[in-house]
């Protein structure tokens, strides 16, 4: 299982970098979105993205302790399905 800890501030570069770490990542993964501060939408097209790709792959996908500033964007977004429904492994 791939475990990381989301920075404080996911804006264009973390994300890339992000993006990066999840690319090579294989088999369950585990996100904790405690220390999220600031999360712009780049950050949660990202993590749809690697829900789906999760679901369709029969991985798990999940993200704990979403922070409240993670909460509130997703909301905003209409993205409240990523942090309500994360993904179990379907195999």
């Amino acid at each position: 299982m791939t475990r990381l800890t989301l920075p404080s501030t996911l804006d264009l570069p973390a994300v890339i970098r992000l993006a990066d770490a999840l690319r090579s990542t294989t088999g369950p993964v585990l996100l904790n979105g405690a220390a999220v501060e600031r999360i712009g939408v780049a950050a949660l097209q990202l993590f749809l993205s690697a829900q789906a790709t999760a679901k369709a792959g029969g991985q798990m996908f999940k993200i704990e302790q979403a922070s409240d500033a993670f909460s509130s964007a997703a909301h905003v977004a209409g993205a409240d399905a990523l942090l309500q429904s994360n993904v179990e492994s379907f195999s």
